[in-house]
């Protein structure tokens, strides 16, 4: 009974540094997307929030625009972008710059683990292969 006891706990200890490896790979890809967030959308391609008007612009407000708008004062330039949503008559709803963002982060966030699952799935995968070289016959020496 106390060897069952023995082999039951070497396999709980055995799944803590996996455990670790997995949070700290999770927390890896959330600050790496959350760094990849504020310069894609900012400073690369501002218009990517336009791929959020489906969970945002609703009917009459179907056509998302993003606008950036820059200030300059005593203090220098600042820019700020938002997402509005506009309708056939030029009515608009502003949606801002912070629900976008965090759904284009949850987007990429879900795009990068979804990649790394694949990969350290790909990296198990493997036919089995023989420990020793296969001979393929027996040579002896003339």
């Amino acid at each position: 009974m106390s060897e069952e006891y023995g082999a039951d706990r070497a396999d709980v200890t055995d799944d803590v540094p996996r455990r670790k490896g997995i949070l700290a790979t999770l927390a890896a890809i959330v600050m790496g997307t959350a760094i990849l967030g504020f310069v894609l959308p900012v400073a690369i391609w501002p218009g990517e929030a336009r791929l959020t008007a489906p969970l945002f612009c609703s009917a009459p407000y179907t056509e998302p625009i993003v606008v950036s708008d820059t200030v300059h004062d005593s203090e220098g330039q600042s820019t700020n972008f938002s997402m509005y949503c506009v309708g056939e008559r030029g009515q608009y709803t502003e949606e801002g710059f912070l629900l976008p963002w965090l759904a284009l982060w949850a987007l990429h966030s879900a795009i990068v683990i979804g990649v790394v699952i694949v990969v350290r799935a790909w990296g198990r995968w493997r036919p089995d292969r023989p420990t020793e070289p296969v001979r393929l016959a027996e040579s002896t020496e003339l």
